[in-house]
C-alpha cells in the first residue's frame, strides 16, 4: 500500500516515513504541494497523510486535486484544533483528521484499519518492491513480470499474510498442498527454491525469503 506524506517540516515528515517504513507501508514524502501533485502522478499513493499549513498551498485546496487524480484516502494533519477547521477538511473530502502533535501508534492503527478494509476484496498486494496478482498469478518488479504456478502464489500469499503479523510460515500450514504426498520436506523446499527464483528474476532485492531451522519460512523485507 502507498502513503504519501505532505508535511513541510522535515522531522516530523522524516519521524513519519521511518515509523511506517517499519509497519511494511511504501512511503513516498513530499514537503509542499507541488510536489505533492508531481509524487501523486507518478505514483498514485493510496493514503495522503496532509499537512494543511503547507509553504506554498493550504492543504484544504489539495483534497480536490487528490479527488480527481486516484481517489486516495486522505488524513488531514494539523495543529489546528478549532472545529472550523476540520468542518472545512470534511466539507472538502478529507477521510480523517489528526491533531498534531501526532500520536504515532494512534495513526498506525488508523492505517492498518484501512488497509484492513482494502483486503477485502483485494487481489493485488504490494511490498518491498515487488508487486502480486493472486488473480492473474503474476509477480512484478519494476517493469520486469513473470508468470507463477498456483502453489507459488499461494505460498507468496501466506508467507505476505505472516510478515504482516511478524511471524514465521509454519511448515505444517504447507503440507496440505495438492500433490505434497510422500517426501514432503523436499517439496516443500524445492517449492520454496523456485519462488525464490523467481523474485530473481524479476530483479527484487528487497524481499527475502528466509528459513528458520525447524520452523518454518520467513518474508523479510530489507529497506
Amino acid at each position: 500500500m502507498n502513503i504519501l506524506i505532505v508535511e513541510d517540516n522535515e522531522s516530523l515528515n522524516e519521524t513519519i516515513k521511518n515509523a511506517l517504513l517499519n509497519e511494511g507501508f511504501n512511503i513516498f514524502s513530499a514537503l509542499d504541494g507541488s510536489s505533492a501533485k508531481r509524487i501523486s502522478f507518478k505514483e498514485r499513493p493510496d493514503i495522503v497523510l496532509l499537512d494543511i499549513m503547507l509553504p506554498d498551498v493550504k492543504g484544504y485546496n489539495l483534497i480536490n486535486f487528490f479527488k480527481k487524480n486516484g481517489n486516495p484516502v486522505i488524513i488531514m494533519i494539523s495543529a489546528l484544533e478549532e472545529e472550523e477547521s476540520r468542518r472545512i477538511a470534511y466539507e472538502k473530502g478529507a477521510d480523517d483528521y489528526i491533531i498534531k502533535p501526532i500520536t504515532l501508534f494512534e495513526l498506525k492503527y488508523k492505517l492498518k484499519a484501512i488497509k484492513k478494509r482494502s483486503k477485502k476484496e483485494q487481489f493485488i498486494f504490494e511490498v518491498g518492491d515487488i508487486k502480486f496478482d493472486i488473480q492473474h498469478l503474476e509477480l512484478t518488479c519494476q517493469n520486469n513480470t513473470v508468470l507463477l504456478q498456483h502453489s507459488q502464489i499461494e505460498v507468496l500469499k501466506r508467507l505476505y499474510d505472516k510478515y504482516l503479523n511478524d511471524e514465521i510460515l509454519d511448515k505444517n500450514e504447507l503440507i496440505d498442498f495438492e500433490g505434497m504426498g510422500k517426501s514432503v520436506n523436499f517439496r516443500i523446499h524445492t517449492l520454496i527454491g523456485r519462488l525464490r527464483k523467481k523474485l530473481s528474476e524479476v530483479g527484487s532485492e528487497k524481499i527475502i525469503i528466509d528459513n528458520e531451522y525447524g520452523k518454518g519460512y520467513r518474508m523479510i523485507v530489507m529497506k
